[in-house]
C-alpha cells in the first residue's frame, strides 16, 4: 500500500510537472513580442494617460462652466472628490471597451481569491508600509525643503487641501471622502496600475521591468514620491504572487483606512497644521530617519523572499491556462 502510495504522488508529481512544462512553453509563445495573441501587447499606456488628461480637462471644464453659468459654489473637498470618481470611473470604462475590443478577460485579470489565504500578515505588512511612508515622506521633504523651501511649503499646502476626512468637516463630505479613499481609490488604481500598466509593461520588457515602472508611475501620481512606490511595489510583488487582483485591493483599501481613522483622529484644523507644517518638518528628520530604519529592512526581505522570476508569466495567461485546462 505504502509503495503504491509512493508511485501515485511520484506520477501525480510527473504529471503536474509536464503540466507546467506545458505552461511554461505556452508562455513564452504568448510572451514573444511579435505575436499578437498577447492581448496587452496592444495596450498602449501613454494612450492611457492622454484619456486620463482628456477626461480631467473636459469634466473640470464643465463643472467651471456650471459654476459660473448657475452660479454655483460647491466645495473644494466636495469637488475634488467627484471629479476623482468621474475621472478615475470614465478611465476604468473606456479601459473596459478595449478589453471587449482585444478580446481581454476581464476574470483572468481579477483572478480567484486564494483559498485559505494569510490575511494577518498582510495588516502587517500595510503597516509597514504606513511607517516607510511618513518616514520617506518626512526624509524627502526635509531634504527638498533645504534647497527650494517655497516650494515645498506650496505642496504641504495642496496635501493640506487633499480630500481625505477632516474632524471638524460635515459627515456628508467625510462620508464621500472616506467612500473614495477606501473603496473607489483600491478599485480603480489597482485595475489601472496592477491589472493594467504592470501587465503591458511586462510583456514589452519583462516582468521585472513592469513591476519596477509600474510602481515608480504609481509613485509618481502621489505626493511622496518614494513611499508610494514602495507601496506600488509591494502591491504588484503580491498580484504576481497570488494572481489575484484582490488582493492589492483588499491591502490598498486597508492602507487607505488606516489613512482615514487616522486623520479623523488628529486633532486641529488643517489649515493651522499646514501654516506650521514646514517648521515642524524641519523638526522631524529624524523621527523619518527611525520610521525608515524600522520598515525598510522587513519590506525589503519581504521583496528579496517574494520577487518573481525573470521568465515568471504575468497574472494573466496563469489565470487564463487554469481555467482552459
Amino acid at each position: 500500500m505504502v509503495e503504491v502510495g509512493i508511485q501515485s504522488v511520484t506520477l501525480i508529481g510527473r504529471k503536474n510537472l509536464q503540466v507546467m512544462e506545458r505552461v511554461r512553453k505556452a508562455f513564452l509563445y504568448f510572451m514573444t513580442p511579435e505575436n499578437i495573441n498577447n492581448p496587452f501587447l496592444h495596450l498602449k499606456v501613454r494612450f492611457l494617460l492622454l484619456r486620463l488628461l482628456l477626461i480631467s480637462f473636459v469634466l473640470g471644464l464643465g463643472l467651471g462652466i456650471i459654476q459660473a453659468t448657475r452660479e454655483l459654489n460647491f466645495k473644494p473637498q466636495v469637488l475634488n472628490l467627484i471629479l476623482y470618481i468621474f475621472v478615475f470611473g470614465l478611465l476604468c470604462l473606456w479601459t473596459l471597451a478595449d478589453f471587449k475590443r482585444f478580446r481581454i478577460h476581464i476574470s483572468y485579470v481579477i483572478g480567484r481569491l486564494p483559498n485559505n489565504h494569510r490575511w494577518l500578515p498582510m495588516v502587517g505588512l500595510v503597516i509597514l508600509l504606513i511607517l516607510f511612508s511618513i518616514g520617506s515622506y518626512l526624509v524627502l521633504f526635509y531634504l527638498l525643503s533645504l534647497a527650494a523651501p517655497s516650494f515645498v511649503d506650496t505642496i504641504l499646502r495642496e496635501v493640506a487641501k487633499s480630500p481625505t476626512p477632516q474632524k471638524a468637516a460635515p459627515l456628508l463630505s467625510n462620508l464621500l471622502g472616506a467612500i473614495v479613499l477606501v473603496v473607489v481609490a483600491p478599485l480603480t488604481e489597482e485595475f489601472l496600475f496592477r491589472g493594467i500598466i504592470l501587465q503591458r509593461w511586462a510583456s514589452k520588457w519583462g516582468i521585472r521591468a513592469g513591476l519596477i515602472g509600474s510602481s515608480l508611475l504609481f509613485g509618481i501620481g502621489h505626493a511622496n514620491v518614494v513611499g508610494l512606490s514602495m507601496v506600488g511595489m509591494i502591491l504588484g510583488v503580491l498580484y504576481i504572487r497570488t494572481r489575484s487582483l484582490m488582493v492589492p485591493i483588499a491591502c490598498h483599501a486597508m492602507n487607505n483606512s488606516f489613512v482615514v481613522v487616522m486623520t479623523l483622529l488628529s486633532s486641529g484644523s488643517r489649515t493651522v497644521w499646514a501654516m506650521n507644517r514646514l517648521e515642524q518638518l524641519r523638526h522631524s528628520l529624524w523621527l523619518g530617519i527611525l520610521l525608515i530604519v524600522l520598515s525598510l529592512p522587513l519590506l525589503v526581505r519581504f521583496l528579496s523572499q517574494n520577487w518573481p522570476r525573470k521568465d515568471a508569466m504575468i497574472p494573466y495567461f496563469i489565470n487564463s491556462f487554469e481555467k482552459e485546462s
